[in-house]
């Protein structure tokens, strides 16, 4: 059998579709290609995007080289912890008070940017208070006074309503989230990179804001956070007696943040309990060590420093080199560590505190005549300064004593809310009986030991009695029954409960 290709059969081999061009191939091959590559880098970034995004680089650099990347952080200034708070004279007036109504329930028209923190009225604690103050605790205060100074209370208290917008004062990265239900409560902690340094604003440096007795939190750690962000709500979690927020801005140095200047443990060997420690300012300087204050911080807002910091220390340098003259001569200088240069600086400040602490030299007071007794009575001079003094005898110092023992107030015991209440003070001797006024030495503060209320006038001193009495106006806020405190007798009127009108 003989067997014969196609070909030469007279057949002719033709495709069914029409064989395109060897490159139009490729070129289509490649388009598809790189279609499909775009479309999985798009993939690919879309689900790394999602699942780390900018907070999610930040846990990635702390958990693989062990610190954060603040390249990426530009400081561009400071605003306050809260934007707005309540006009409480105009709220109370409605009924509304922050124990009972919270942020929403103020009405938009009654609103205000938080007030300016002014040192010299917030030391005078509650007696410079006015009626709507919304600093309860200054820094380094005491629960006792709230005078600021007076205690190891490190930041500030504001008194707002729960559910205020918490806000971050300057970009920096969340390090903190948690829930301290013992102390802090629901708290927020923020490093922030590059901020100037409060005591020298040429030099930057690195500071932590802490935000505490939240009720909400808006932010994971690890999440890079905008100036003016809101980050939670106000509440009253943790050791809290009534809705606040609780701010303090901590220093790098700090061996933890939110930093406290004492542990309960070292109030315990003490013999104190934590409220005790605060207003007696239990080692008040370790706060001002380790802490700045924080209001005046936002308050002045600085301009980004001229010296940055080497990277890794909190030491900073000249982004421009120096011009020196040709007549100095340089010396090697050893390299500081980062140790090194956090004692040096912890060493400065205390310096600077040690001579802001040496008390003021009293005068010598005159000679007393022979015919007089030795005894010097004084009510300005503290036997512990004179001791400081060599050049000064001893003085045996004997307090006044007032002879206004108690008061008597006389009220209805009710209130409404909505109308100013009179009360009426009588000033009491030890006996019990109706003392003059001319007997009042010392002037006497109202306030409040339970609920709130304005009091017109809120300070009486002798020429506001007549025959040991006098009537004053008190304007409850709320529906909370109210109980007048005395200072400094310290006493307690009768309580004073709402009733519907």
């Amino acid at each position: 059998m003989r067997v014969t290709s196609a070909r030469k059969a007279g057949f002719a081999k033709k495709h069914l579709s029409r064989k395109k061009d060897p490159p139009k191939q490729v070129l289509k091959y490649m388009k598809q290609k790189s279609s499909f590559i775009v479309a999985s880098f798009s993939l690919i970034a879309f689900i790394s995007g999602n699942m780390l995004g900018s907070h999610g680089w930040y846990a990635f650099w702390k958990a693989t080289l062990g610190n954060y990347d603040d390249s990426a952080i530009i400081y561009t200034g400071t605003v306050p912890p809260v934007a707005f708070v309540p006009n409480y004279e105009k709220w109370s007036l409605y009924g509304g008070d922050a124990e009972h109504n919270t942020y929403r329930q103020v009405p938009k028209d009654l609103l205000m940017p938080l007030p300016p923190y002014d040192p010299k009225v917030e030391k005078l604690g509650y007696e410079g208070a006015s009626a709507g103050d919304v600093y309860s605790v200054g820094h380094m205060g005491s629960y006792k006074d709230g005078a600021e100074g007076h205690g190891s209370h490190i930041g500030v208290d504001i008194r707002i309503p729960e559910g205020t917008p918490i806000r971050a004062i300057a970009n920096g990265v969340v390090t903190r989230v948690a829930n301290d239900a013992g102390g802090f409560g629901k708290l927020i902690v923020i490093r922030h990179p590059h901020m100037p340094d409060p005591e020298n604003k040429d030099y930057e440096t690195v500071l932590y804001s802490a935000y505490a007795h939240l009720s909400a939190q808006f932010v994971t750690e690890g999440e890079v956070v905008q100036k003016g962000q809101d980050i939670g709500l106000s509440g009253m979690t943790g050791f809290a007696t009534g809705p606040h927020l609780h701010f303090q801005v901590d220093r790098d140095d700090a061996p933890w943040h939110p930093y406290w200047a004492f542990s309960y443990s070292e109030a315990r060997e003490a013999g104190l309990s934590t409220t005790q420690a605060i207003n007696g300012a239990f080692h008040q300087q370790r706060g001002y060590d380790y802490t700045v204050h924080p209001m005046l911080l936002v308050q002045a807002n600085n301009p980004p420093a001229k010296f940055k910091l080497e990277p890794g220390t909190t030491i900073a340098k000249r982004t421009k080199p120096a011009t020196v003259s040709m007549a100095v001569v340089k010396k090697p200088v050893a390299k500081q560590t980062l140790a090194d240069a956090r004692a040096a600086r912890l060493q400065q400040r205390k310096g600077r505190a040690v001579v802001t602490a040496v008390p003021v030299p009293v005068p010598v007071p005159a000679p007393v005549p022979v015919e007089q007794p030795a005894i010097v009575v004084s009510m300005q001079t503290v036997a512990s300064d004179l001791k400081a003094v060599p050049s000064i005898a001893p003085v045996l110092v004997i307090p006044a004593k007032n002879p206004i023992a108690s008061l008597d107030f006389q009220h209805d015991r009710q209130f409404t809310g909505r109308e100013w209440e009179k009360v009426r003070i009588t000033l009491l001797d030890a006996n019990g009986g109706t003392a003059s006024e001319s007997e009042l030495t010392q002037d006497l503060y109202l306030r409040t030991a339970y609920g709130e209320a304005e009091f017109r006038p809120a300070k009486l001193s002798a020429s506001h009695f007549k025959n040991g009495n006098t009537t004053i106006e008190m304007l409850p806020r709320g529906r909370r029954t109210v109980v007048i405190i005395v200072e400094p007798l310290k006493v307690l009127s009768k309580p004073m409960e709402y009733v519907e009108n």
